[in-house]
């Protein structure tokens, strides 16, 4: 029986997770200040200097194990597994504490950067998982936090090629995929969803079964057991459909707003195992679905990427289906936007320990979720999901009075979306967030 799902499933519950009834007194109140003000600063987040000290107290105390608060945010999400059909995306971000390194604590969980060799990061890779219907946010399946020793050899020292997968930064991405496969066990199907990082042969050889599944970027072509390459084999196939998509403009990569056709073509292919990867008890051959999404158009920046997928493609709309699952994707790295820039603003933080600032991290990921959830709702054309599944009934009375107080004269400053839905609230915390209400300027933006 498929869980209904009640505001206070996203709220943390610290009783018997911290050993110590007052530490899990005080969390519960540090993670209500963070999910009301977003902010890294625990002057801003305190009322009173005693409140700021005993905030600072919890984050140092070197008794409450950041293993303690992740394991209480996936217990939630077991919770809320069983019966759904999930989609788990999975991305790594870096924490670069390079501008306070002269008053961060020595030894405290930070490590290298990926640009430089300064110590004074540490990286998050979390499950973000994903209702199917409405791509509502539910909870996080694992978060794994880690930093990279400052003395650690680089990658030819420590022989990379020859080392076990398990040795390997890369495991992050079977790590956390094996750990949420316990934690949604009551789930009826979950999927994977990665960048081109967590191309791996080994973990499609580790975590897919008839439950699990993976949904992976391609990085690279690959060798197939009828001697062809993965990606001339795909690129020969006819194609399957055509879409139109509509790219925005993104100064970053200079490209402009315009709308793009999109060719589809799938195949169902048998990757070979590589070379440096015999002999280690990997299968000699492993049954995968390619997927190709390419533009049609000889534009410069022209779309044209692979997607892997252990699911079974029998159709062109099973394959685009899968296009779309991928694209939530967005998500995950909107959640790191709100992490770190001027949402909580985490690399601004006051906090000189390292290991106070991991924790820290933590709950603010699970404070947001209410965040993201409204910005998906915005962009779902049926509103986003029930209201009463993000507001209890209290914040929803407050909303309503809210809603009659910031709603204009003329139609066009209205609030017009159905009040049974999340993108209704999100229209009146937007207005409160600083947003005109017009459509013709564009939603209101998680910030």
């Amino acid at each position: 029986m498929r869980e209904t799902i009640h505001p206070q499933h996203f709220y943390p519950d610290y009783t018997g997770e911290l050993g110590d009834l007052r530490s899990e007194r005080r969390g519960m109140e540090l993670w209500n200040k963070l999910s009301r003000c977003p902010s890294s600063t625990i002057r801003q987040l305190a009322s009173n200097t005693a409140e700021q000290k005993a905030y600072y107290r919890f984050l140092n105390n070197d008794n409450i194990k950041e293993e303690d608060i992740i394991n209480e945010s996936s217990r939630r999400m077991g919770n809320l597994s069983e019966g759904r059909h999930l989609l788990c995306l999975q991305d790594t971000c870096e924490v670069n504490l390079g501008s306070h390194k002269r008053r961060l604590n020595e030894n405290s969980g930070l490590g290298r950067s990926d640009k430089s060799d300064t110590g004074h990061c540490f990286k998050i890779h979390p499950g973000l998982v994903l209702d199917v219907q409405g791509s509502n946010p539910l909870g996080f399946s694992h978060i794994k936090v880690f930093h990279r020793p400052e003395d650690m050899p680089d990658r030819i020292q420590r022989g990379y090629k020859q080392q076990s997968i398990k040795e390997k930064e890369s495991y992050k991405w079977i790590e956390v995929a094996q750990t949420s496969k316990t934690i949604l066990k009551e789930a009826a199907t979950v999927t994977f969803i990665e960048d081109r990082e967590g191309d791996i042969y080994e973990q499609f050889a580790m975590v897919p079964d008839e439950k699990f599944h993976l949904l992976v970027r391609s990085r690279t072509t690959r060798n197939l057991s009828n001697g062809n390459s993965l990606y001339k084999e795909i690129d020969s196939e006819p194609i399957a459909g055509t879409y139109t998509i509509e790219l925005p403009t993104d100064s970053r990569k200079n490209q402009y707003k315009r709308q793009a056709e999109i060719a589809l073509r799938f195949k169902a292919c048998e990757i070979k195992c590589p070379n440096n990867l015999k002999n280690k008890g990997y299968p000699p051959t492993i049954s995968l679905t390619c997927i190709s999404v390419k533009e049609t158009s000889q534009a410069s920046r022209a779309i044209n990427w692979k997607l892997l997928t252990t699911h079974k493609i029998e159709n062109y709309e099973e394959a685009l289906l899968m296009v779309e699952w991928y694209g939530a994707r967005w998500y995950i790295e909107q959640l790191f936007r709100i992490l770190k820039k001027q949402g909580f603003g985490i690399e601004e933080t006051e906090l000189e320990n390292g290991w106070a600032i991991r924790k820290l991290v933590i709950m603010q990921m699970t404070a947001l979720l209410k965040i993201l959830q409204m910005n998906i709702a915005y962009a779902d054309t049926e509103g986003g999901q029930p209201i009463e599944e993000v507001f209890d009934k209290e914040q929803m009375e407050v909303l309503e009075m809210m809603n009659i107080k910031l709603q204009g004269k003329s139609i066009k400053l209205q609030n017009h979306h159905k009040p049974q839905r999340t993108k209704w609230a999100a229209w009146v915390v937007g207005r409160i967030g600083g947003w005109k209400g017009y459509d013709s300027q564009g939603p209101p933006g998680v910030i």
